[in-house]
Parts: structure tokens; sequence; C-alpha cells
């Protein structure tokens, strides 16, 4: 691809030509412009340098051409001041994938290299890729008083996020435009591994923004729809009335977010065969009595069905409602609902939903009734986060609406939850979407 150069780098490059080569090798000073990384010299591609809890299995990711020799290439990390305080010598060649990891320890997947020093710091801080002490590529993330990285830096990911180039390998000079935070993908290729534009819909036919309630991919969750987007997604809403299979045409995952207002008996059927084919259902519930539209129906009973109370009387189309108990083992539970106080939901089995996850903020909601799958995450002897298989498809149920939003509205006014920050809760988040859609 052709491209001009800047006048100023241009200036800068007719200046080397008159000096001598040592001069035009020598490094920046920090914050200077660096110029793209060469034809066929590997980049910097992934960091994920804060696990939740004690740091283990954080890695540092290059992209570069297969069978490229990493003899005499080094790492170099930097501090918030630009004090280098490590150095890790490469070894070895990029592989057939073309990402080499170095990984902290043996727990890191499709590890190329392990070395402790990929444990990077937390907090504001630079990275240099060397080759023979010239400077390839390079990333600075945070605030640091001392960038040494390309443009202005990418952001801080907080604990389980990790820091990657999306589009996979992407370079312009500018490290906050070619990183982002996703679910962390050591030797894949980043923006979710794979997931060529798969569609992800977000229901707004039961009433999802009634009340005080705003699930939507333009209000409270519209980062959620970013983060997605960002990981390769295409992402929309389903509106009107009803959830049909014409809908679902297309579709790699539903996801239902505190629906107020009941499924008939056809829509059940639509979104049952959906799963059955392989489509996944992400269902986030909320505690009982969340009526947010007055009409009797909460979010718990809409997933498992009427339960003989309010509204008086429910035409038998509507009573089953989803009946997730029975159709997919996942039961929202009428008897261990709260709305205080905040409980903190822990990992209760391995699982890849829970890569990068130490822990979830469930702040209102309900407990989940396994009655077939597995148990994920939760405390004091409930779960809150439960998935299962269903015919070729996949399900998952979250008891708690709040934690997967920002607090923006789509009207414009701030919300009372604000937890889509917490990353180890983002991270889950994303990682519940790609299990669902076979990413993960």
């Amino acid at each position: 691809m052709s491209f001009h150069l800047p006048v100023r780098r241009g200036l800068m490059l007719l200046t080397c030509v008159s000096l001598t080569l040592s001069a035009c090798g020598r490094a920046p000073e920090a914050g200077a412009f660096l110029p793209l990384a060469a034809a066929g010299e590997p980049v910097l591609n992934e960091v994920y340098y804060d696990a939740p809890g004690t740091d283990t299995g954080t890695f540092i990711e290059l992209k570069g051409p297969a069978g490229k020799s990493l003899s005499g290439y080094s790492l170099a990390a930097f501090d918030t001041a630009g004090t280098q305080y490590r150095t890790i010598t490469l070894s070895g060649s990029i592989p057939a994938s073309g990402y080499f990891v170095v990984a902290q320890d043996t727990t890191v997947p499709n590890r190329s290299l392990v070395n402790s020093g990929a444990d990077l710091n937390n907090g504001s801080a630079s990275l240099r890729l060397l080759k023979s002490g010239a400077i390839v590529d390079a990333l600075a993330y945070g605030t640091p008083g001392s960038n040494r990285g390309e443009g202005s830096p990418a952001p801080t990911t907080g604990a389980g996020g990790a820091l990657a180039r999306v589009p996979d390998g992407s370079d312009t000079n500018a490290n906050s435009v070619d990183f982002r935070v996703q679910a962390a993908t050591p030797g894949v290729a980043n923006g979710g591994g794979g997931t060529s534009g798969k569609k992800v819909l977000f229901d707004l036919t039961k009433a999802e923004d009634a009340g005080n309630a705003d699930w939507r991919i333009d209000g409270a969750y519209s980062d959620y729809a970013d983060a997605l987007r960002g990981l390769g997604y295409t992402v929309s809403s389903v509106t009107g009335s009803s959830i049909t299979s014409t809908t679902l045409t297309g579709a790699a995952v539903l996801v239902i977010p505190e629906p107020q207002s009941p499924f008939s008996d056809a829509e059940r059927t639509a979104i049952q065969s959906f799963v059955q084919g392989g489509g996944g259902v992400f269902m986030i519930t909320d505690h009982r009595s969340s009526d947010r539209n007055n009409n009797g129906w909460d979010s718990p009973e809409v997933f498992d069905g009427w339960d003989g109370s309010t509204p008086a009387t429910v035409g038998s189309t509507l009573q089953a409602s989803l009946n997730s108990d029975v159709v997919f083992g996942l039961n929202a539970s009428f008897n261990s609902s709260f709305s205080d106080p905040v409980l903190t939901a822990t990992p209760l089995t391995s699982h890849p939903v829970l890569n990068g996850v130490g822990s979830a903020g469930v702040y209102v909601g309900t407990s989940v009734d396994v009655l077939a799958g597995t148990a994920l995450m939760g405390t004091g002897g409930k779960t809150y986060l439960a998935v299962n298989t269903v015919g070729a498809g996949r399900v998952a149920m979250w008891g708690d609406s709040s934690t997967f939003g920002d607090n923006t509205y789509s009207d414009g006014s701030t919300g009372t939850y604000n937890n889509w920050p917490n990353l180890s809760n983002a991270t889950m988040g994303q990682n519940i979407v790609r299990w669902l859609a076979g990413d993960l």
C-alpha cells in the first residue's frame, strides 16, 4: 500500500541522510514520534499484565511473520517515570500461527517462551520491542509521566482485562487508537479470535427499558455493546412486540436483559429452536418484585413462568412464558432474591467464561437454580451465573441486571449503577457472549 510521508517525518528522514549511521539509529527521547514498525518486523500485539488477585498467567504477545528468528530481539519495560526496570531477552522463532507469546508461567496457553518478567507494572507504564537496541515497536498505557510509547497512551485495563491491537496487528502509530481492552487471547487473533462479524441481538420487545431500567445498547448497555463490537461482533436490537424465527435468522447470540413482559408460546418455540439449532441465549435477570412497567411480571417470572399471583388472569399462551427451567435447565429462583446487601460472586469451577475473572459484584438480583448444566459463580451456597448446553446451542443465566451496564441512560440522564468499569465484570460479560457464540 502506498502512502505519503508527513512533511515533518520527511524532513527528519532527509536530515538523517546527512548524518552518520550511528546518529540516525539513536533512540528517540521519551514521547517522541516513532515511525511505524517496518515491514516484516513483529509488533507488540497484546499484553495481559494485571490478573485478578496475585498476578499469575500474565503475558506479552508479539505478532509477526511465521518463522522469523527473534535472535537479537528484546523487550524493555519502563515504569511511569520512564525508568527501565526490566529487560527480557527473546529467543526462538515466531510460530506458524504468527503469534509469539512470552508467558509469565506455564498456565498461559499457546506460550512460546516462559519468563517471569512478563508480569508488567499494573499502573501506568511503557513497553518497547528492541532489535539490537533499536526500537522496533512501542506501547504506553495509562498516564505515564514519561511516555515511551507511540502517540497518546492506550488505556489501562484493570484487573482481568488485556490490552490488544484491534483490528489484530494494526499499527497507526498511536497506542490510544490501536489498542483496546478485551478478554485475554494469548496466541490467537485479537478482536474475538475469529468472530467474523457474528450477530449479537439485544432484546427490546419485553420492555427492557421500562421504568428506571434502561437495558438498551444505546443506553445503559452502550459500553457492553461497544466492547462486543470491539471483539468483532455485529450488535443490534430486536424491536417490535415479539421474537420470531425470522427475527433470529443469522444471529449467533440473543441477549435478554431483565424482561418485563411474558413470552408467548410461539416466541418460546422460536427461541428454543434457535438454541437447538446452534444459537446462544444469555438470560439476565433481577430480583423478585422488580416489576418496572407495573404489569404484574418481574424478570424471574418472565423467565420461569407465571407464579399464580398477579396479574389476576393470564392467558394460557403466556403462563409458561420462556419456561427456562424446563426448556434450558436454568431457573431464576423465586425463593432467593435480594436487593441488599451487595454480594460478590466468585468462581466455583474452571470454565472458559471465567478466563481472567476473579470476582463479580452482584448488586440486586436472584440466585440461579441449576437443574441442568454448570454453576460457574456464586457465594454462600448460591449460584449467580450458570451455563448449559442444549442441543447444538448454549445458554447462560446471570442473576443480576446491573453488572454489565454503564451509568448513562438513553435519555441522557445517569443511573445508580456504574459497574462496567469493573473489568472483572466486563471481561465476564464479553466471555459469556464469546462462549455462547462458540468463539471461546
